[in-house]
């Protein structure tokens, strides 16, 4: 029963959260919503702040989940040390992160609250930069690196990935215009696919333009 009240109060803070942000947010609400006590809410999560943490904590959870494949596989890849492995991963990883964060994988609940952290950060953004957006970004930078055969620093893949990540973001939270601007009949598995290899051909340029004299350091 506890872990019930406990779920429930979790789930109806993804919508409060999602719909207001973290300052417009109500306990009340969120109370209201589980039809559960509000002060449960203090009692499970110590208030407002604690069950946002929680919220953070289980989109982290979720996506770690959603890629765990990938974690697993990415240190036999580093270890290989094959240019062309690492880039044909890396776009895999890309393509598996495109299909999470535009897909229906996640609710848009979470999506919504994610795309507000990153967009304009609270408090709590270290949660999911700390155990989630970093790791990930640590492990494509160095792939893009490793594909590279190190001609681009590492400095600018970090640079690279985190711009490669932004336009997934902001198809993610512009889809219906975007989809409208490129004549693409809303968000399907076509448009996916188009979206991975608009990424997947950015990839290959940045990889085929280096070194490049024009980058001053």
């Amino acid at each position: 029963m506890a872990n019930d009240s406990k779920s429930k109060l979790l789930s109806s803070a993804f919508e409060e959260f999602a719909k207001n942000g973290f300052l417009g947010a109500s306990t009340r609400d969120i109370a209201a919503k589980a039809n559960i006590n509000i002060s449960s809410i203090l009692y499970y999560f110590g208030g407002k702040k604690g069950i946002y943490t929680a919220a953070l904590k289980k989109i982290v959870d979720t996506v770690n989940d959603l890629t765990a494949e990938f974690t697993s596989r990415y240190q036999e890849v580093i270890e290989r040390k094959d240019k062309t492995e690492a880039a044909a991963f890396l776009k895999e990883m890309m393509q598996r992160f495109v299909s999470i964060v535009c897909s229906k994988e996640i609710s848009d609940n979470v999506k919504k609250i994610f795309l507000s952290e990153y967009s304009s950060p609270s408090d709590e953004f270290n949660i999911l930069y700390s155990e989630l957006i970093r790791p990930v970004h640590d492990r494509m930078a160095n792939l893009l690196n490793l594909a590279s055969s190190n001609k681009i620093s590492l400095r600018d893949c970090y640079f690279y990935i985190i711009m490669l990540f932004s336009q997934v973001f902001v198809f993610a939270s512009r889809e219906e215009f975007i989809c409208k601007l490129m004549d693409w009949n809303g968000y399907d598995k076509k448009s996916e696919k188009r979206l991975s290899d608009y990424i997947d051909a950015q990839i290959d340029f940045i990889l085929s333009s280096f070194p490049l004299k024009s980058i001053k350091k």
